[in-house]
């Protein structure tokens, strides 16, 4: 009852037109005498009603590929009502044309970006970039390029209160504030050949091929890194058996710090694992210093996120 009259007393005129269909997406957390599907179908009644009531027409349910999309979240005795804006996650940038197996969410790359403080004009690398998502979005900073400037889907483009040619102004304003040249020094190493290939097919799809320096080599040898002044080290290891043929995590973060220490001479790593314990072992066996610890969901992995002083 308390679902119904919360969502009832929503006008929901400014967000759906009159020939629009809608769907109702629900979560709920915690214990309760129902269920999500419950609450998508009080909601949903709801807001039939309330349409109804304020522009004497009943709205067009669509489950499969509505126009708008309204959210509900069940959250003990917390109610939320809120309306899809972006449509697909905006992790999914648009520059993605080759699929690494391990690859790292772009929103995850760009946050460790941010840890990172790394300023233009800095010497920065990732010494296992597989599919590149990394070194593109460090490029993305460096320019000034929005990183969803590829994407034309946003689901807020669908609702009633926006106008498209507005939106294309404002994004077509901030193209036009992307640097068009940078003094750069981001590079992009990785062991695999195909995945090297890979991550130049996305740097090109994503228009900043320009602005990186792709480098086959291996984490571990110092021998393999450029012989430039590196200042930043941002990279997502792999982990677990089926992404290191010899299954040992720790080992390979033992080679890459050790790496690391004769390559930067004074400088910060921040890296992402899901096999946190190895590698706080192999940084509490190389003296490296770890200075901050968070923890994201990486999908449904839990993992890691350390900033150290190399």
């Amino acid at each position: 009852d308390d679902l119904y009259r919360i969502a009832r007393g929503v006008d929901y005129g400014w967000i759906i037109d009159k020939d629009q269909s809608f769907a109702v997406r629900s979560e709920r957390i915690g214990v309760h005498d129902f269920t999500s599907m419950d609450v998508s179908r009080v909601v949903g009644q709801a807001a039939i009603d309330s349409y109804q009531e304020a522009y004497r027409t009943r709205l067009k349910v669509d489950l499969d590929e509505p126009d708008v999309e309204i959210y509900a979240l069940v959250r003990d005795d917390e109610f939320v009502l809120g309306v899809n804006t972006t449509g697909r996650s905006l992790h999914k940038r648009g520059y993605r044309v080759y699929e690494h197996p391990a690859a790292l969410k772009p929103t995850i790359a760009s946050a460790m970006l941010e840890i990172a403080e790394w300023p233009d004009g800095e010497g920065l690398i990732d010494p296992m970039c597989g599919g590149a998502t990394i070194p593109i979005e460090a490029a993305f900073k460096a320019y000034n390029i929005p990183p969803n400037h590829l994407r034309r889907d946003f689901a807020f483009l669908r609702l009633k209160c926006f106008a498209k040619e507005e939106f294309e102004e404002i994004r077509e304003n901030l193209l036009a504030e992307a640097k068009t040249c940078c003094s750069l020094k981001i590079f992009g190493m990785e062991k695999y050949a195909h995945h090297l290939r890979g991550g130049i097919r996305n740097a090109e799809k994503a228009d900043v091929l320009r602005a990186i320096k792709f480098i086959q080599g291996d984490a571990t040898i110092p021998e393999d890194y450029p012989k430039e002044t590196l200042t930043h080290v941002v990279v997502n290891p792999p982990y677990g058996i089926r992404m290191i043929p010899s299954g040992s995590p720790k080992k390979l973060y033992v080679g890459l710090v050790k790496a690391l220490k004769k390559v930067v001479q004074i400088g910060t790593l921040v890296l992402i694992s899901g096999a946190y314990k190895r590698f706080e072992e192999a940084a509490s066996e190389c003296s490296l210093e770890i200075t901050e610890t968070r923890m994201v969901s990486h999908g449904d992995l839990r993992a890691k996120i350390y900033k150290c002083k190399i």
